[in-house]
């Protein structure tokens, strides 16, 4: 396991390589209630979900992108309200980059701000979406216009995840990862450099190493430039021209397959 810490509008930790039940359970200490959004898909493997002794609340929704509309966020206020959370209560967002933008954005927004974990189950939710705080739904005028910065309380990284992704969606993730390469950590290039996607996905060890790098590149940019006003645009690499190919396919190709 290793530790990234990043300074936001406050101090969290992503963890690296951990067992994310475990991990939920001491973040969870003190709570009465956890609400668990994730996409509709992985019903099965969180429906009987429980962490510590608080109680738990399960929200399936839509799959990627499809999940990140007004909407949905209206359906989850009202599951919120209905079930009573208050500001000691934590919502934890399970899923790719899509699930962990609308949990953070239902959490900034219910309450004004209650506490909420990402636990990234792709590999641009690792190194992307889930670290930086950035949160939010798309408009029918663009890709994330409606959101709120709000950092997660911390970041929890399971490899085992990775095990479920399809070559496709393994590959499009490592688009972000050579984003930060390009930008910050030229061996990310060098580790990536020769190698077929079947050897980097049965090398735990540089899948890990590659993980770990471009977090702490993302993690050091939104340190020093937390609400993107002059060296996070860094970070949108890419993502001008991709976003605009992503609109115009109607989200059927792969955000990483857009900003690559």
């Amino acid at each position: 396991m290793s530790v990234v810490t990043i300074q936001a509008e406050r101090q969290y930790e992503v963890h690296i390589d951990v067992e994310f039940k475990e991990a939920l359970k001491s973040i969870s200490k003190h709570r009465e209630k956890i609400a668990f959004i994730f996409s509709e898909n992985m019903r099965d493997q969180i429906n009987d979900l429980k962490v510590g002794d608080a109680e738990s609340f399960y929200f399936p929704v839509a799959d990627s992108e499809a999940a990140k509309s007004t909407k949905t966020l209206l359906q989850l206020w009202d599951w919120l309200g209905a079930a009573g959370f208050t500001r000691s209560d934590l919502i934890v967002g399970i899923g790719g980059g899509a699930i962990t933008d609308l949990a953070g954005f239902a959490a900034a927004t219910w309450l004004r701000g209650i506490d909420w974990v990402a636990v990234p189950t792709t590999v641009a939710g690792m190194v992307d979406a889930a670290v930086g705080g950035k949160t939010g739904i798309n408009s029918e005028y663009g890709k994330n216009l409606i959101g709120a910065f709000h950092s997660p309380q911390s970041v929890i990284i399971d490899l085992d995840w990775l095990s479920t992704l399809t070559d496709r969606d393994f590959a499009a993730g490592l688009a972000e990862v050579v984003k930060c390469g390009f930008i910050k950590d030229v061996e990310i290039i060098n580790l990536l450099k020769g190698k077929s996607l079947k050897e980097i996905r049965q090398d735990r060890v540089l899948t890990t190493n590659l993980i770990e790098r471009s977090i702490k590149v993302k993690g050091a940019v939104v340190s020093s430039d937390f609400k993107e006003s002059f060296e996070r645009e860094i970070l949108n690499y890419g993502h001008t021209f991709g976003h605009a190919v992503e609109i115009d396919a109607k989200y059927s190709l792969r955000h990483g397959e857009c900003v690559a």
